[in-house]
């Protein structure tokens, strides 16, 4: 069965005013879309860092003193 508090429209996860429009989902318009896109390609919302050591801080065996050959 579905609940149907599902049915209503959500609204814009980005500007909070307006309905999320399906051709757009789940923001209202093109617009709300891109201005989201810029915020994440601009650095202005993080993800949280876990506690262990970056993956890409690992010493690799390329990164050796040694010298091949």
């Amino acid at each position: 069965m579905s609940n149907p508090s599902d049915s209503r429209p959500r609204p814009c996860v980005y500007c909070r005013k307006a309905p999320a429009a399906p051709a757009f989902r789940p923001f209202c318009s093109e617009g709300c879309r891109s201005r989201d896109l810029n915020a994440w390609l601009s650095d202005r919302y993080v993800l949280p860092a876990g506690s262990e050591a970056d993956e890409l801080s690992d010493i690799s065996a390329l990164d050796n003193d040694d010298e091949a050959g």
